[in-house]
């Protein structure tokens, strides 16, 4: 008996099939395969939809954010506050709380916000999300309702998103946000806090707007730049911080280019 027939008779007497082994290994990556995309598709979902939960499995502090933030701003989204908990946190000198949207939106925490965040002593200050769907008169008459100025402690704030001016021309924004912001001058005192995105401001607002106080959400390391002279005043850099006694995700905020706390006291 040759050699090679010695070996096949004896690969033939142990059980042993190369054919018989790809397949059971098939199998097994078959099985693998469909545990990893349930997996990636999961995570998918969790940080799309569910992000607080990727949150309760990271530090207090957001990578990156190196806790030097100076405040943060806050709405129904946050959930239920435990203030005394919050002012517990040293680097929180200021809270920025939703009042109203357009002509008749009430954020539906704004009033209990707003009495936990004094009664514990943090300097508060209400904001409006501006759209273009009502006129200036109108969304001031909203933001005037329910904004009493002898509860706020720092300059009032317009926040300005696309996706609340949508489809609005560049001339038409500025002049119904520019009567918005007379108007809350002429009832508080002072033009209020324009908050606004960083891209949507320089297409949008910039260089005209930046004479005011300016609040800038850019995401990152890289600190914003304005078109035109001037500076911004105050930073949204993340907007994914874990800050004792709130539940959910909040923004992160800080002064810049030499303003203080001071800067905007109403």
């Amino acid at each position: 008996m040759t050699t090679k027939k010695r070996r096949r008779k004896k690969r033939q007497k142990s059980g042993f099939s190369l054919g018989k082994w790809w397949k059971k290994q098939g199998r097994k990556l078959k099985r693998l395969s469909k545990w990893l995309i349930a997996i990636i598709v999961l995570l998918f979902v969790v940080h799309h939809f569910y992000p607080d939960i990727l949150g309760w499995l990271s530090p207090s502090t957001p990578s990156g954010s190196s806790s030097n933030y100076d405040g943060i701003d806050i709405s129904k989204y946050q959930g239920k506050i435990n203030w005394k908990k919050v002012k517990a946190n040293r680097n929180i000198k200021f809270v920025y709380i939703k009042a109203t949207e357009g002509a008749s939106l009430v954020d539906k925490k704004y009033k209990s916000n707003l009495k936990g965040a004094r009664d514990v002593g943090i300097p508060v200050g209400s904001y409006h999300f501006f759209t273009s769907h009502r006129s200036a008169e109108d969304q001031f008459a909203n933001f005037k309702r329910n904004v009493p100025k002898s509860k706020q402690d720092l300059l009032p704030m317009v926040d300005v998103e696309e996706d609340g001016v949508r489809g609005c021309s560049r001339a038409k924004l500025q002049k119904s946000l520019g009567e918005f912001m007379q108007l809350v001058k002429n009832e508080y005192g002072k033009y209020p806090l324009l908050y606004c995105p960083l891209d949507f401001y320089n297409k949008m607002l910039a260089p005209e707007f930046n004479k005011y106080y300016i609040f800038i959400a850019r995401y990152g390391k890289s600190a914003p730049r304005l078109h035109g002279p001037g500076k911004h005043n105050l930073w949204q850099y993340s907007e994914k911080g874990r800050i004792d006694g709130i539940p959910n995700l909040v923004d992160l905020d800080k002064f810049e280019n030499g303003t203080s706390i001071h800067d905007i006291m109403l």
